[in-house]
C-alpha cells in the first residue's frame, strides 16, 4: 500500500462532492478506521463492498474518488500497522474555526461506528474499557460542539479529544485486527 501524502483536506472534500458521494473526508477516513479496526481483512479488497455500502448505495465508486479511498484506507492501514508512525484522525487544519473542526470529528466519530459496527460483532464479548470506549466514541459523534469562542482552553479541549479518539481506534485495532505474531514451531522436521 502506497505511503504517499493525501492530497489537503480540502482537495479530499472536493473530490467526494464531485462523486455525488455520501460522505465527506472525515467520515470516510472514519468508515476506514472504524472498518479497520473493526477487523476487515487488512487487504486491497475485504473493505471495498462495506464502504460503497455506506457511501455509494453498493454501486462502485467512480474512478477518481475510487483511486482516492484507495490512498485514504492505504494510509489508515500503514498508520494502525507502522508501530512508528502514529494514527491521525483526518481533520480540517488548525487554520479552519474550531467549530468546524470539532463538526468534522463528530462525523469522523459518526463514520468510525458505522465501519467498525458493519464488521464487528462480537462488541458485547469485548472488556468493559473497549465497550466504554465505543460508548464515548458515539457520545463524542452525537455532540454538538459550540465553542463560544476560540481561545487556549477550547483548543486544549479539542485536541484532548481528537487524542483519545486516536488512542481509542489503536486500542480497537490492537483487540480486533493485529495479527498475533505466528509463533515459532518447535517440532524438529
Amino acid at each position: 500500500m502506497s505511503k504517499e501524502p493525501l492530497p489537503s483536506f480540502e482537495k479530499i472534500t472536493q473530490i467526494l462532492e464531485d462523486a455525488e458521494l455520501y460522505t465527506n473526508a472525515s467520515e470516510t477516513h472514519g468508515v476506514l478506521s472504524g472498518l479497520v479496526c473493526g477487523g476487515v481483512k487488512l487487504d486491497s479488497q475485504s473493505w471495498r463492498p462495506h464502504f460503497n455500502d455506506v457511501v455509494n448505495e453498493g454501486m462502485g465508486l467512480p474512478s477518481k474518488a475510487n483511486k482516492l479511498v484507495e490512498a485514504i484506507y492505504g494510509q489508515v492501514v500503514n498508520q494502525f500497522t507502522d508501530d512508528g508512525l502514529g494514527f491521525k484522525l483526518l481533520l480540517p487544519g488548525d487554520d479552519v474555526p474550531l467549530d468546524e473542526r470539532a463538526e468534522a470529528m463528530a462525523q469522523w466519530s459518526q463514520g468510525f461506528l458505522v465501519g467498525f459496527g458493519m464488521v464487528q460483532q462480537a462488541l458485547n464479548q469485548a472488556s468493559d474499557e473497549i465497550q466504554e470506549l465505543i460508548r464515548d466514541i458515539r457520545d463524542i459523534s452525537q455532540v454538538a460542539f459550540d465553542f463560544e469562542q476560540e481561545d487556549e482552553e477550547s483548543e486544549i479541549a479539542f485536541a484532548e479529544i481528537v487524542e483519545y479518539l486516536g488512542v481509542g481506534a489503536m486500542l480497537c485495532f490492537n483487540t480486533f485486527s493485529r495479527q498475533p505474531a505466528t509463533p515459532i514451531s518447535k517440532t524438529l522436521h
